[in-house]
């Protein structure tokens, strides 16, 4: 890895993803709505919605696609890559579609399950390369495999902290998972 492309990482894994999530949480009540429910509230905070989205989804898409070509076998790269794309286009379709739940409850009820669905299959993907990872190398990834699980573990803590999808579990798992895949790059890549 070049200079460069660690100075791009970093400033995308440490900086901008991080304060740009932060900003568009805001200074809302992080346990009484969420990023859709803030994405409903104006143009600009749709656009913002939008933009976070897209971001978020380019950078697990090109950081999930290139550490997965770091996998010993053509189907471990093939499965991974598959649960990357369907994971940040069920992120996309999420945002496209609108939370409305008073006016459109169907589609409300698709987003949910559309963003719920582009967290999970992305926990799945990195969680595929831990496991392949780590049976290569006995103990190497221990670390990063304890780092998912206690990105899983507060996830759930901070959901049944606010009973719903809550800023701060957007925030939580934005941010964490970020940081784990920028590890997980350095650490595959960079450090070998």
């Amino acid at each position: 890895m070049t200079q460069k492309e660690r100075i791009w990482l970093n400033f995308f894994a440490c900086f901008l993803i991080p304060v740009y999530t932060l900003i568009f949480a805001g200074t809302v009540q992080w346990f009484g709505t969420n990023f859709s429910v803030l994405a409903v509230t104006g143009p600009k905070h749709y656009r913002g919605f939008l933009l976070w989205g897209l971001m978020a989804g380019s950078y697990f898409l090109v950081m999930l696609y290139w550490l997965s070509g770091t996998c010993v076998h053509h189907w471990q790269r093939t499965l991974t890559r598959g649960l990357t794309v369907t994971a940040c286009g069920s992120l996309i379709s999420a945002i496209m579609v609108p939370y409305l739940p008073a006016y459109f409850p169907r589609y409300a009820k698709l987003h949910i399950v559309l963003a719920f669905a582009a967290c999970v299959l992305l926990m799945v993907a990195i969680l595929c390369l831990l496991l392949w990872w780590e049976k290569e190398s006995r103990g190497y990834y221990k670390r990063q495999m304890t780092i998912w699980k206690l990105i899983v573990a507060g996830s759930g803590l901070i959901f049944l902290m606010g009973g719903m999808v809550t800023t701060a579990l957007e925030v939580f798992f934005t941010i964490t998972t970020t940081l784990l895949v920028r590890k997980l790059w350095l650490v595959r890549v960079v450090h070998r």
